[in-house]
C-alpha cells in the first residue's frame, strides 16, 4: 500500500496479466522440476496414466508445457496437479 498526496492509501497491484506470467512461470518450473524427478526415479507417464486416469499423450502435453492442448480449466488445473501429486506421491 501507497500513502498518496490526497491522503488516501492506494493499493499497488500488479497488472493481471503480469500476475498470471508469474505463475505460468512458476508452475513451468515446478513441472519441469518433476519431470526430471520423475525421470530420476524411473518412473514412466504409461504409470502416472494408470494411477491418475489421465493420457499419456495429455501427460506428455503437461511436460511439455503445451497447456493449450490440454482440456480447458477446472480439468487443466485439475490434470497439473494429479501429475504434480502423483510423482511427489512416488518419490516417497
Amino acid at each position: 500500500m501507497v500513502h498518496d498526496d490526497s491522503h488516501m492509501f492506494v493499493l499497488n497491484v500488479k497488472n493481471k496479466s503480469q500476475e498470471r506470467v508469474t505463475i505460468e512461470e512458476d508452475i513451468k518450473q515446478k513441472i519441469k522440476e518433476l519431470s526430471k524427478l520423475r525421470k530420476s526415479i524411473s518412473l514412466d507417464l504409461k504409470k502416472i496414466a494408470d494411477q491418475t486416469k489421465i493420457s499419456t499423450n495429455q501427460l506428455k502435453n503437461i511436460e511439455a508445457f503445451k497447456f493449450d492442448k490440454l482440456p480447458p480449466n477446472p480439468m487443466r488445473k485439475s490434470f497439473i496437479n494429479q501429475y504434480c501429486l502423483e510423482i511427489e506421491r512416488a518419490k516417497k
